[in-house]
């Protein structure tokens, strides 16, 4: 943030800035208003309709009264100090309004006018806006955005469509930040017509000055705010995103987010909208679920996920292996769709208890499934009272964590029959409760209704199950430990020599495998005496690249004379005749791992691993995690991936040392750290032995920054 006007969090540093004034403004000041229709009149009439209280003050040299409040010629004349300013002038003003705004004594100022850095003839305009917010202590939001709503306070400060055309608001604790203005509408109009409400929209706009997180820190402060969804292209610093994260958490708000830039033209997209190129989505959609935050893949999820996870309770605790989603159907079919996609997502289905079992045998007409999914089929119309007493049974099993309920083709009347029976389930459980229906589409004021008890209404067994997925997530990111940063240690050098390389290595709790280096006039005979045959013979990393594509890599290398032959030829395919040859210990009993950092990306540092070898670019089997991280964060990225199916011993093949490899992501994890000059180093393969053995590093590559 560019302002002063903050406070910092204890023990967080979080700098979260001073945006009541905004959000909770008794006066605004509208500089450019206009009595013509247009962006600069509605601007003023959309804070009229929907019911302001404060007091409302245009600027304009040229209006003597704007929708029937009184204009002023200047900021000067005011006969107060407004709590927010909104300028909606040409670009080339703004600086030295906010100029003018630091005269008077405003503190806050919202900024819609375009022409900033999004053009190539703004970019020192934004610079002077810059200067000016940060010489003045003036909070600016903008340019080129939409502004904020805050529903709670009547207090809506934008010009769109989306809120012009709204009738009715309706609060709830959904918040929304967005780097695109005409989103952020759209999505508070959705919120709005569907039901869901929100309390709070902050369209960003170029970030000139504050930025998304900037927002998104004062956003997760307020009482009224249960769930955040953030809509981002790219961040200039997204490692600030990992202590709003924990911050978040610690306030029992989930950050839902939607990332842009996914592919080749978004990225484009993005970088001509925001002036900046986003890191690869892969790794924003790996450290966000590190940091406790859910990423989303589309606007419809957004919605949905905001939607869930603004009312509905978290799954409960069973502390028991067995524990897990109980279902209640009325469609067989319907209930194996839900068994299939709560594994396609990793939830587990509860097995139920013996006490469970029995009761629903007594319970249960002869043909019904009396397992989880329990199938009630068609007939539950010949038996009274079966989905009350079936989901009275459920509930009372401390295996249940969620229940669902899964209607076929009489969804809307079995829904009705038996709804003070599924609220009252609710209530009494505090359970998440679940009523599916087969793509049947149910009332609005009905969804609404069963809402207010808790209940999700679903249109698909698959959303329901993404749906459930997302409040057991919430439930596991609230178990995240917070890697410190060990600020004590030295800093280190990059690494030039293959010896530092290998030194560094060790530093890193990473175990180089035993090497040598011959020179043209050494035999083997003597240099590798120490070694245990077969040995590996290459060149070093900086004489080649792609050393096996080109024959520069020999494989179970039996004899001294072998290892002498494979240099010489090395030497002369180079055409290096005084190049040392690189001789290493060979390790076949391992799995193959890529350790690997990347220092330029929008998270700061961040650690990569994934399969080794060639099949790092041929599968793109990798995950990342920014750093520092702890083991925990490191076991469950490895268990994302297919190498983990290796590691656990596939086939029959020997448990690899988990253990070690874990240690070694850590160490090399913190040795990154200390050596901030290095901007990517890849160590590839470490070759992970069975479980006890630990693991060895047979390659190493660093560049450093410019």
């Amino acid at each position: 943030m560019n302002t002063m006007d903050s406070q910092t969090l204890e023990d967080t540093g979080i700098l979260v800035p001073q945006l009541d004034k905004i959000f909770r403004a008794q006066s605004v000041a509208i500089v450019g208003a206009s009595p013509k229709p247009g962006a600069r009149n509605r601007i003023v009439k959309v804070l009229i309709k929907h019911g302001f209280e404060g007091r409302i003050y245009p600027v304009s040299p040229s209006a003597d009264e704007v929708e029937g409040h009184k204009a002023y010629k200047t900021l000067a004349d005011l006969p107060e100090v407004p709590d927010v300013a909104l300028i909606i002038t040409p670009a080339a003003t703004v600086p030295g309004l906010i100029e003018e705004c630091g005269e008077k004594g405003v503190t806050c100022a919202i900024v819609y006018s375009a022409g900033f850095e999004e053009i190539e003839s703004g970019k020192d305009i934004a610079r002077q806006l810059k200067e000016a917010a940060r010489k003045h202590n003036v909070n600016v939001l903008g340019p080129n955005g939409q502004g904020v709503w805050s529903i709670k306070s009547k207090t809506m400060l934008t010009f769109g469509a989306a809120a012009f055309g709204l009738e009715n608001l309706r609060h709830s604790p959904i918040a929304i930040v967005s780097q695109s203005g005409a989103l952020a509408g759209a999505i508070g109009n959705y919120l709005q017509r569907n039901g869901l409400g929100c309390s709070y929209i902050v369209s960003v706009g170029n970030e000139t000055c504050m930025d998304a997180l900037d927002a998104l820190s004062w956003v997760i402060e307020q009482d009224d705010v249960r769930v955040v969804a953030l809509y981002l292209e790219g961040l200039d610093d997204a490692a600030r995103l990992l202590p709003l994260a924990a911050r978040a958490r610690e306030r029992g708000v989930q950050i839902v987010t939607l990332k842009a830039g996914r592919s080749a033209f978004g990225q484009e997209a993005t970088a001509s909208h925001t002036g900046k190129i986003a890191s690869p989505y892969g790794i924003y959609k790996d450290v966000l679920d590190q940091a406790g935050i859910i990423m989303v893949e589309s606007l419809g999820e957004a919605m949905a996920a905001v939607e869930v996870l603004s009312f509905m309770p978290d799954p409960r605790v069973s502390g028991d292996p067995m524990g897990g989603i109980s279902v209640m159907s009325s469609s067989g079919g319907a209930g194996a769709l839900l068994a299939d996609h709560s594994d396609e997502r990793g939830l587990p289905m509860a097995t139920f208890s013996d006490a469970a079992a029995a009761k629903l045998e007594d319970i249960l007409p002869e043909f019904a499934r009396k397992a989880n999914p329990v199938d009630l089929t068609g007939q539950i119309r010949s038996f009274p009272n079966l989905f009350r007493d079936t989901l009275a049974v459920l509930n009372e099993d401390p295996r249940t964590e969620a229940i669902v309920v899964q209607f076929a083709s009489s969804g809307l009347r079995d829904l009705l029959d038996n709804g003070d029976d599924f609220k009252n389930a609710a209530k009494e459980s505090g359970l998440p409760i679940v009523i599916t229906f087969a793509q049947e589409k149910i009332d609005l004021a009905i969804k609404e209704d069963f809402m207010a008890a808790g209940i999700l209404i679903s249109d698909d067994p698959a959303n329901t199950m993404r749906a459930l997925k997302w409040l057991y997530d919430r439930k596991r990111f609230k178990t995240i430990e917070i890697a410190k940063r060990d600020t004590t240690q030295s800093e280190l050098t990059p690494p030039e020599t293959w010896g530092e390389m290998m030194d560094f290595l060790e530093t890193a709790s990473v175990t180089p495998a035993n090497w040598r280096v011959i020179g043209p006039d050494e035999s083997a005979a003597e240099a590798c005496k120490d070694l245990t045959y077969p040995l590996v013979v290459k060149v070093l990393p900086d004489a080649a690249e792609h050393k096996t594509e080109l024959g520069l890599v020999k494989l179970k290398v039996q004899t001294p004379e072998d290892v002498d032959a494979h240099a010489a030829e090395f030497r002369k395919i180079l055409n290096k005749p005084d190049m040392g040859v690189l001789v290493q210990e060979m390790v076949s009993d391992s799995v193959e791992v890529v350790l690997s950092c990347l220092g330029n990306t929008d998270f700061g540092p961040v650690l990569s691993i994934g399969s080794g070898g060639v099949a790092i670019e041929l599968y793109r089997d990798v995950t990342y995690l920014a750093l520092p991280v702890t083991p925990a964060q490191v076991e469950a990225a490895l268990k994302k991936l297919k190498l983990w199916h290796l590691l656990e011993g596939f086939r029959g093949a020997p448990k690899a040392d988990i253990d070690a490899l874990i240690k070694a992501a850590v160490g090399f994890g913190d040795t990154i750290l200390r050596t901030p000059t290095l901007a990517e180093a890849e160590v590839n393969p470490v070759m992970v032995r069975p479980e006890g053995k630990g693991l060895v590093a047979v390659d190493f590559l660093g560049t450093t920054r410019d």
